[in-house]
């Protein structure tokens, strides 16, 4: 038996063992955490508070709430992708500091300086954390929730599924977002010769958190949904079956480029930053 087939069959059984353990906790193969810290806020002249939140089970999430130099008239929460850490997504939403919008960036378990290991069970209770501080120290401001690729996905659950004793969120916005847990990681399963045998065990995948289904749920929330046509990571038709489900007043914006790449376009940002603002 060579190497190769060993560490495929390896592959095939620790996944298969997880499914047969639990098919919610396969949902960890999602989440690929960078413990590194690239860069603060500070390295990009912004100011910014420390938020700690501490977990049912004593882990630790160390959050970044970045501030404009101004008066701080929304605050938005946001949920970056699987890979990588608050360091690296900030780039994505710093800008708004400008524009009278303080900016939380949400670290999941396991991911930075957080402690502790995700799956989508816990990174919906690390959401539900960050949404409770908000609502205890920053009452007064409007809340948006802005989530990119499986943070969009959290985003649309999330958003549907909150504690209605909990401000409510102003607006939502998704970039990039997969429709359905099990269709994504069977599609990626299908992508290398070396995983394509897992994608059945990968269906196993709980759909219980699916954005597809929660998004219809959405009828009193302003929700704007952003995919590129040309998006390699999450395919374009994502969008169209979370469009399926959306409610009517929907906003959609189609671009092109690379994941979660829109707002490297300043057209981008402007329809952003108007649809925050109009709400």
């Amino acid at each position: 038996m060579t190497n190769l087939t060993r560490l495929f069959r390896l592959l095939m059984f620790g996944l298969l063992l997880a499914s047969l353990s639990a098919c919610n906790s396969l949902s960890g193969f999602l989440f690929y955490p960078d413990k590194q810290i690239y860069r603060l806020p500070s390295d990009l002249g912004i100011d910014y508070d420390i938020v700690e939140l501490s977990t049912s089970d004593d882990q630790v999430l160390h959050n970044w709430l970045l501030k404009p130099k101004g008066e701080i008239r929304q605050i938005v929460l946001f949920l970056h992708g699987n890979g990588e850490n608050i360091s690296t997504h900030m780039g994505s939403v710093a800008w708004l500091t400008q524009f009278e919008t303080a900016v939380f960036l949400l670290e999941y378990q396991g991911y930075g300086e957080s402690t502790g290991h995700s799956t989508l069970a816990s990174a919906l209770e690390d959401v539900s954390r960050a949404h409770r501080w908000l609502d205890t120290h920053h009452h007064d401001k409007r809340l948006i929730l802005f989530g990119q690729s499986l943070g969009g996905a959290l985003a649309i659950y999330y958003a549907a599924h909150a504690d209605p004793a909990l401000k409510p969120f102003a607006a939502l916005i998704a970039e990039s977002a997969p429709a359905s847990w099990p269709q994504i990681a069977r599609e990626v399963m299908s992508r290398f010769w070396l995983t394509w045998p897992l994608q059945a065990p990968a269906s196993l995948m709980t759909g219980q958190y699916d954005a597809e289904d929660a998004i219809q749920k959405l009828e009193n929330t302003p929700l704007m949904l952003i995919h590129s046509t040309e998006d390699p990571v999450v395919p374009f038709h994502h969008l169209e079956q979370l469009k399926e489900n959306a409610p009517p007043h929907a906003l959609i914006l189609e671009t092109t480029g690379r994941h979660i790449a829109a707002l490297g376009l300043k057209e981008n940002r402007d329809r952003l930053l108007s649809f925050i603002q109009g709400q």
